[in-house]
């Protein structure tokens, strides 16, 4: 696998601010780091700030800028604090990724298990919070004139998923919210899109080490013959659908995954 040539792209972004949610670590993280790399100003908003410290570290080594928002995105309160203290530090938001995920959707429930505590809490951090992340922050993307609104979703959104039924019905809700909104929001030069990725998190990294066998059968499953790397390729991509190359992409749902789900 060859080396990400992030040193062509260096200024890709370079002037734009973005608020990556859920940055504190995974794929969120991934793509703070890459967003910093090309050059934006990256807006790393988190539930604890010791995560969103280490993260901001690391866009800081490679160059980049960072400012850690402490923000619990599935409360509207905190969305609404994250877009002032963006806005008094960077004057303006250009990027939005919504990326943040409950704790719970990782977890394996059958639908008579699931309560309504269960079912609000994934619903607030995947429903709520893109909402009301829109209605906030949609007057900075549109002033910005190439605004961007990202919504990390999953592939279980389409072909279902037996371990988590509202992590699935959550997932399908968003597909529609971004179909939706891209329409509206068309007109004023914003584009919506979403990204549903394959992605070696450490949490996949440390399973399949625990099992090499299964890692080797789940490698063969990948036509590049791997799980996307957080930064490198998760990151990439998201870099290029925010920059001016993707600015005539709005409404999709776009599958980061290696070719996994080459039939969706």
């Amino acid at each position: 696998m060859s080396a990400m040539d992030w040193a062509s792209a260096r200024d890709l972004l370079a002037g734009r601010t973005a608020i990556v949610t859920g940055a504190g670590g995974g794929i969120g993280r991934g793509l703070a780091c890459a967003l910093g790399r090309v050059g934006a100003k990256v807006v790393v908003a988190v539930r604890r700030r010791t995560t969103g410290e280490e993260t901001a570290a690391l866009v800081r080594a490679d160059g980049g800028e960072a400012l850690v928002v402490e923000a619990d995105v599935a409360k509207r309160a905190a969305i609404d604090a994250l877009a002032s203290e963006t806005i008094a530090a960077y004057g303006g938001v250009d990027i939005v990724i919504h990326n943040a995920s409950s704790a719970l959707s990782g977890k394996t429930f059958a639908l008579e298990d699931v309560n309504d505590g269960d079912w609000d809490e994934q619903c607030d951090t995947a429903l709520a919070a893109p909402f009301h992340l829109a209605q906030v922050l949609f007057e900075p993307l549109r002033r910005s004139g190439r605004g961007r609104f990202i919504v990390l979703t999953s592939s279980q959104g389409l072909h279902g998923g037996a371990m988590n039924p509202v992590y699935t019905a959550c997932k399908s809700a968003q597909r529609g919210f971004v179909k939706a909104l891209a329409r509206e929001w068309g007109p004023h030069g914003v584009t919506v899109n979403a990204v549903a990725p394959a992605a070696l998190t450490d949490a996949a990294r440390d399973y399949l080490a625990r099992d090499p066998e299964r890692a080797k059968a789940a490698a063969a499953n990948f036509p590049l013959g791997r799980m996307g790397d957080v930064r490198d390729d998760i990151g990439a991509a998201v870099v290029a659908m925010c920059s001016d190359y993707w600015r005539y992409v709005t409404g999709q749902v776009v599958n980061v995954d290696g070719g996994y789900y080459t039939a969706l």
